[in-house]
């Protein structure tokens, strides 16, 4: 039987933190809605009224670079939390949030939001670990930028993906339903989607990982995480 591969402290989900009787209070809250594949939730630089906890489906967080570019921060799958930054400062939203599949959100108010931590310590807690590990990440995409080749960024993020959305074999290998295209990678990694193309070229060379297009799987897990920056 195959089994899901321990996610990444990053990435672990706001809901599932804050215990039974805290999620239910914040789910009665809110006002769930859907978005198809492919919506902006919100845009950068948009006045925030609302603070998002993704239930179903997978989000990307992504900003515009000085030249048009789309430079993605960060994947969020359920149980996380979306646009707390703006909630808690009263900022207008710092980065885009879109749809890479059918997506459900519990939209809560920000005024209810911001009451709700004041009452509950636990949550103001949570909320205070998810941002430091936001703030984690965000330190270790700036530590691959200023010294990681394409290949080591690459190697990074596939194994963020084998973490959150892969299954370990019994032989070591780990299969993955890559949710992202190589165009995503490439913002992700802050890289060129032709340079992107090359590592992966470069990795099936070297008999790290095998498949094509959203298939991919790790044949050489270690190998990875000793190229990988950070």
């Amino acid at each position: 039987m195959l089994r899901r591969v321990e996610p990444s402290l990053v990435s672990q989900p706001f809901l599932a933190d804050v215990g039974p009787e805290a999620a239910a209070e914040l789910r009665s809250l809110g006002i769930r809605r859907r978005f198809p594949p492919g919506s902006a939730i919100f845009l950068e630089g948009d006045t925030a009224h609302e603070t998002l906890i993704l239930l179903e489906g997978i989000v990307k967080i992504s900003v515009s670079s000085i030249d048009g570019r789309e430079v993605i921060l960060d994947l969020l799958g359920p149980g996380a939390l979306i646009g707390e930054m703006s909630a808690v400062d009263g900022q207008p939203r710092s980065a885009t949030a879109t749809t890479l599949s059918p997506v459900e959100v519990l939209v809560i108010p920000c005024g209810t939001f911001i009451e709700l931590m004041h009452r509950r310590p636990e949550l103001m807690y949570r909320l205070l670990v998810s941002v430091t590990n936001r703030l984690r990440s965000s330190v270790r995409r700036q530590l691959e930028y200023g010294t990681g080749d394409a290949l080591g960024r690459l190697c990074g993020r596939l194994l963020e993906l084998a973490a959150e959305y892969g299954e370990n074999r019994p032989d070591g290998t780990i299969d993955i339903d890559l949710p992202v295209t190589q165009a995503d990678l490439a913002s992700w990694t802050g890289l060129s989607r032709e340079a992107i193309v090359k590592a992966l070229r470069n990795l099936r060379e070297l008999g790290w990982i095998s498949g094509q297009g959203r298939r991919v799987t790790v044949l050489q897990p270690e190998r990875l995480r000793d190229r990988a920056v950070g």
